[in-house]
């Protein structure tokens, strides 16, 4: 297995390769036109908008039609990056939507022997960013990309990430962070600094551990050190952000999280970390089919397949090398 440093180097001179041959003519639309061999090439602002793949074929109001999928306002500070996971997310699911091609994605099976998506995505609402705003969470967890039919999909889209999101508590420090004396955790789920609540999390409201009992095989009423959600933070809250329905009811048997990764990127191979959180993720699972996983690649050969929308393959092998 390669290390993610040279995972990151390889990517970024298929990046550089990509505009030099797509942006003839067009180098200003990026911040430098020279090659940086530590920096991938990065759009202006005001320019952004070219990091999202669209059919040279597309006329304007297509056009327009796919970059308002997404709300600029709702755009990460580095989506002009073409390491950027959310602008390949749009690339992606922004042109399915709009052409109404949901349905090239029925059929195509997860890492676990699963559906990945489903068989009706032709009757499903796309949303990209969706806001789950029911978990009590100061900040809503925002979905990378979220289905709803009969059943809930919130997918979550990786591309050079190294890891996913783990619990921010234990991470505050001293004299940096505003909220230390009231919100650090040691890293286990005890009563710790006077608080009611074994989870400083709970303690203002959010209800992770309100719900996680019902569809993981971990206890609320007792202590645990370490603290299971540590490590596993982000998955368990896209497992709770599609299970957990706005009225409270948990529903387990219609809804699932997606993981859609780069194979090529060593933490999703064997020994990778962020493999590791996943199989920590699912194990812990009273469903394990909660959670599923699959590769940009194993899309990209489904779509391809169906002998449709052949310019978007084309586009994401060459640029991403999928």
């Amino acid at each position: 297995m390669s290390s993610h440093n040279d995972y990151i180097s390889a990517l970024i001179q298929r990046f550089w390769d990509y505009a030099e041959a797509e942006l003839i003519g067009e180098k200003d639309l990026l911040d430098s036109d020279k090659r940086n061999p530590q920096r991938p090439p990065v759009f202006r602002k005001s320019s952004a908008s070219h990091n999202i793949l669209i059919s040279p074929d597309a006329d304007e109001e297509s056009r327009k039609a796919i970059v308002s999928t997404l709300a600029t306002k709702e755009r990460h500070r580095h989506f002009g990056s073409m390491r950027s996971s959310q602008a390949l997310a749009q690339s992606v699911f922004g042109n399915l939507v709009v052409d109404g091609k949901l349905d090239l994605l029925n059929g195509l099976d997860a890492d676990e022997n699963l559906p990945a998506f489903g068989d009706d995505l032709g009757q499903a609402s796309l949303q990209l960013e969706y806001t789950v705003s029911h978990l009590g969470e100061p900040r809503p967890t925002s979905v990378d990309v979220w289905f709803e039919s009969e059943c809930r999909i919130a997918v979550e889209c990786k591309l050079t990430e190294p890891e996913f999101g783990t619990c921010s508590r234990p991470r505050l420090k001293l004299g940096a962070d505003q909220n230390y004396d009231r919100d650090y955790c040691d890293g286990s789920y005890t009563r710790q600094r006077n608080r009611q609540s074994r989870c400083s999390l709970s303690e203002i409201g959010v209800k992770y551990w309100k719900y996680i009992p019902e569809i993981l095989h971990w206890r609320n009423d007792e202590d645990i050190s370490p603290c299971t959600l540590r490590d596993t933070y982000q998955l368990i809250r896209n497992v709770l952000a599609a299970c957990v329905a706005p009225n409270g009811t948990v529903d387990s048997n219609h809804s699932h999280a997606l993981i859609i990764y780069d194979a090529c990127n060593p933490s999703f191979q064997e020994g990778g970390f962020a493999r590791e959180q996943l199989a920590e993720a699912r194990a812990a699972l009273k469903a394990p089919d909660l959670l599923r996983s699959c590769s940009w690649q194993s899309l990209v050969e489904h779509l391809e397949s169906s002998g449709e929308m052949l310019w978007l393959t084309e586009q994401l092998r060459a640029k991403y090398g999928f």
